[in-house]
């Protein structure tokens, strides 16, 4: 081999001319020396020390993949002998190899430490290429400098270079960079290799003799991948090391290499060197932990024992292999609920808690990276990460050294914080104090502290409170902000977050909003990449019963991005965008929106494929809010096939739908109001009777959904056929079951659905009163919601309309005072509490009306009632129904059923 021969070569000659710039330096002050490769404490400085790291690593070389490669085999340099390879020019040689054997180029550095400075602190790097044979495996065919018959190569990509013309400068600038140190003036020799063995010479006798015993092989480092994996199992105990920390390096450098090793067998002898003592199991375990680091090898090392092992080693061996180990159950840990049992039932957790308080800084992020994966949708594992005592020591973590261990201490606490148990321990550990100060430290720390808190505010309103006094607002805000510096995920976090501490919170939803969050997480919709169900939840939560949010959100221009969001192949964010729309659905600007953005569709298929009943609640409860009050969308929400859908819902829906992700009788509830809203369109009332609709309505309420009677209520009404058809169900005994003893909203459901099945039908009245209804029906007048008690005096009326025995019922029952009372109450006072989506509304006139119209039925014709009424000065109170605008025909209307004999008494009142 030659020098580059700069020196007799004619200006302008094209080359790949040697410069200064060629050698990095990880302290530019230092970049020549006495020269070694690898660099001291190889392999294990490759992932221990922290200047190597990061001048191998993005900082400085951007390295891609890294190998301890040796000389170049006495067959490889055989085959080049010809082509006249340079002692110095790498990249020549490297080109000409390419050209003539087809191996590929591979660009990168040569790693070296200066041996004359301290161990550990000072590295340069000199600019080589090399080539790759057909099996992958790196060969170096330039000459290095003795002694180093092995060396670390970085593929990077600044080793790039480009053919120049020669120049003065350029000849002067060769010079320099020969100054630099790192070639080599001799030949390259090849490795030695060791003759076989040769089988002994046959007995003279035939007699059996037992086998010679194999040779142990010789680590020569020259060693092809099979062969090194051979050296594993049959090689001395030295090479058995040398070999294992070569492939240790091979892995580390990628998925690829991992691959290729699994690929030549190695997973096996691997992992029965950790059954030996000393250096090898180290370098095995590092190895295993690159492995383990692909996904598609969690089961094949599973599969081969390797977790009881590497849990004793967690027992037992050195600290240093501790930590390995533990990185080992990480890797093996995701996304594998099978391995975490595993794990967890070997008896991993007491030593990985152990190391969280007696290990070094790396072995700490080992043990936490290994919890985190560990805990990861697991409730089993997250109760018995907590029961062994891991919270306490993973909090203190957190205010305590890198950011990379604060970050993989925070990653753990935000899977364990899923669990309802743990958040209070996790709090009560001081964990919110620490991590509101990580919010604004940047980076992976404030991405999981972010996720953490998310968590521990998710349904505990003593957390929420605890983050909120915290001042967490304002730094997760400026997370949402900066999209430049905090990632996607980081900021989904801070949704979560959001969405979690806006849960019924009025304060804090005025609070977020008025920070600026609505605009930035309509943003965060519009984006391409990422999840979206936080972004969606927290705008849902802004949104519940608050109008100007309701209103802020859709003039951000959420509404597009939450309808396309229904179309996605994600349930849980088509779960969200379907309870983003159902909230802003519920102011009246919105309505027209929604619908204009063809919502209506994708609601409806929503309703018919999800196979989760959140899902169908959100979208029942859009399409009800989107009908309420809308006459036009009622009749468009009929046309898109929901009517049937709703049906179905209402139908198969369990009224506990709890354990599909439903909120307790949520998703049925949600189905059966809305279909007492569209009932009120006519056409859309048709096709819930042709659909069998009454009978399902009533199933329904047999099993306990109360807005069904609501459905029935509105089918019955001026429909004689659906009343008995009603009655016929055996819905009867069931409404006046709810006016007795429901809840107030099923009161005033079932109150409704009596009004209007005795609405203009004499031959239901009776059947009504003899299932009892009366009473509860006239308790309701006193007790009831004024919704109620509106329609329970409407129903009242309609019962006793041409029905004398009724009217006598009633009056018995002692309705009259009760009418009364409604009459005399004062106006009501206007609340300010914000707007909700509501199946029915209370009159303008509080119940009066009504009142004044059910005790005019009860009143006509009955002289002696209508005496003891104005015994009662009840006629001051009726009489005040005429000075109000909206009471005065109602007035009117009951003063002129009174006997002549009491003209004079109301003329003077008049």
């Amino acid at each position: 081999m030659s020098a580059q021969p700069e020196a007799s070569s004619a200006l302008g000659t094209e080359g790949f001319w040697l410069d200064p710039s060629d050698v990095i330096a990880s302290n530019p002050a230092r970049n020549s020396g006495v020269l070694v490769t690898p660099p001291r404490g190889w392999p294990g400085s490759f992932t221990g020390n922290a200047t190597l790291k990061a001048f191998m690593g993005k900082k400085q070389l951007i390295g891609k993949r890294c190998r301890l490669t040796n000389l170049p085999s006495a067959e490889d340099l055989a085959k080049v002998a010809s082509l006249g390879l340079s002692a110095e020019d790498s990249f020549d040689n490297a080109t000409r190899v390419q050209a003539s054997l087809g191996w590929s180029i591979i660009k990168g550095f040569i790693v070296f430490e200066l041996k004359d400075q301290p161990e550990g602190e000072a590295f340069v790097a000199h600019m080589r290429w090399w080539n790759a044979k057909e099996s992958g495996v790196w060969v170096d065919l330039t000459a290095r400098m003795e002694g180093h018959d092995s060396a670390v190569l970085l593929e990077s990509t600044r080793a790039e270079k480009t053919k120049l013309p020669l120049t003065e400068e350029r000849r002067a600038a060769v010079a320099k960079r020969r100054a630099l140190g790192g070639f080599a003036s001799v030949v390259i020799t090849p490795s030695k290799t060791t003759p076989a063995a040769k089988p002994p010479a046959a007995a003279a006798k035939p007699r059996p003799k037992p086998p010679p015993t194999p040779p142990k092989l010789e680590f020569k480092g020259s060693e092809t991948l099979d062969e090194l994996v051979r050296l594993l199992a049959s090689g001395t105990p030295q090479a058995q090391t040398r070999a294992a920390a070569a492939i240790a390096a091979q892995a580390a450098t990628g998925p690829e290499e991992s691959k290729r090793v699994v690929g030549a067998k190695g997973l096996q002898p691997l992992l029965l060197l950790l059954r030996k003592e000393g250096e090898v199991v180290e370098h095995a375990a590092r190895a295993l932990m690159s492995l383990a680091d692909c996904m598609e090898h969690q089961q094949l090392i599973t599969n081969a024992g390797a977790i009881p092992a590497v849990v004793a080693l967690m027992k037992g061996a050195s600290l240093t292999v501790q930590d390995t180990a533990a990185g080992i159950l990480g890797n093996l840990a995701i996304q594998n609920p099978s391995n975490q049992k595993a794990i967890v039932a070997s008896g991993a957790l007491e030593p990985l808690v152990g190391l969280l308080m007696k290990g070094e800084a790396s072995a700490k992020e080992q043990a936490c990276f290994a919890l985190w994966n560990l805990a990861c949708q697991n409730s089993e594992n997250q109760a018995a990460i907590e029961e062994a005592g891991a919270i306490k020591p993973l909090v203190a973590l957190l205010s305590k050294g890198s950011s990379s261990l604060q970050e993989e201490t925070a990653g753990a606490l935000m899977n364990l914080a899923a669990h309802p148990d743990n958040k209070r321990h996790i709090a009560a550990a001081n964990a919110v104090d620490a991590l509101v100060p990580m919010l604004s430290q940047g980076g992976g720390a404030a991405e999981q502290a972010a996720g953490c808190l998310m968590n521990l505010a998710s349904n505990n309103a003593e957390n929420q409170r605890a983050i909120i006094k915290a001042k967490a607002l304002e730094p997760l805000m400026k997370m949402l902000k900066d999209k430049a510096n905090s990632s996607r995920r980081a900021r989904e976090y801070v949704a979560g977050a959001l969405m979690n501490l806006t849960l019924k919170q009025p304060t804090m939803q005025a609070d977020v909003a008025a920070a600026g969050a609505i605009p930035l997480l309509v943003k965060m919709l519009e984006e391409s990449d990422g999840q979206m169900e936080e972004v969606a939840g927290a705008l849902t939560n802004l949104a519940d019963t608050n109008e100007k949010n309701q209103a802020a959100i859709a003039t951000a221009g959420a509404i597009p991005p939450l309808v396309k969001l229904l179309k996605s192949s994600s349930e849980s964010a088509q779960e969200e965008a379907a309870g983003t729309l159902m909230n802003i659905a519920a102011c009246d600007a919105n309505k027209p929106k929604v619908v204009s953005a063809a919502a209506v569709s994708p609601l409806v298929a929503l309703l018919k494929s999800s196979s989760t009943e959140s899902a169908k609640e959100h979208a029942a409860g859009a399409l009800a809010n989107l009908a309420n009050g809308k006459d036009e969308h009622q009749k468009a929400i009929g046309d898109a096939g929901a009517l049937p859908a709703l049906l179905d819902v209402v139908t198969s829906s369990s009224t506990n739908s709890t354990a599909s992700g439903g909120t307790a009788g949520g998703v049925a509830a949600r189905a059966a109001s809305a279909l007492l809203l569209l009932s009120l369109h006519p056409s859309n009332a048709t096709i819930v009777r042709n659909q069998g609709g009454v009978k399902k309505l009533v199933a329904a309420l047999g099993r306990g959904v109360s807005e069904a009677a609501g459905a029935l209520m509105n089918l019955a009404l001026k429909s004689s056929e659906t009343q008995d058809a009603i009655l016929s169900e055996g819905a009867l005994p069931l409404l006046v079951g709810m006016v007795s003893s429901g809840s107030p909203t099923s009161q005033e459901e079932a109150a409704g659905a009596l009004m209007n099945l005795v609405n203009d039908s004499p031959k239901l009245q009776k059947a009504v009163a003899e299932a009892g209804a009366i009473m509860p029906l006239v308790m309701l007048l006193s007790w009831g919601t004024p919704t109620a008690r509106e329609q329970s005096a409407t129903a009242l009326a309609n019962l006793c309309h041409k029905n004398e025995a009724n009217r006598k019922a009633i009056v018995e029952a002692q309705a009259v005072p009760a009418l009364m009372q409604i009459l005399s109450a004062p106006p009501p006072v206007a609340n300010g509490t914000a707007k909700e989506s509501s199946s029915k509304s209370v009159s303008k006139t509080n119940g009066k009306e009504e009142a004044a119209s059910c005790l005019g039925s009860l009143l006509k014709g009955d002289a002696q009632l209508q005496a003891i009424l104005v015994a009662d000065d009840g006629l001051t109170a009726i009489s005040a129904l005429l000075k109000d605008k909206a009471t005065k025909e109602a007035g009117t209307k009951l003063l002129d059923t009174f006997e002549e004999c009491f003209l004079d008494q109301i003329e003077k009142l008049k």
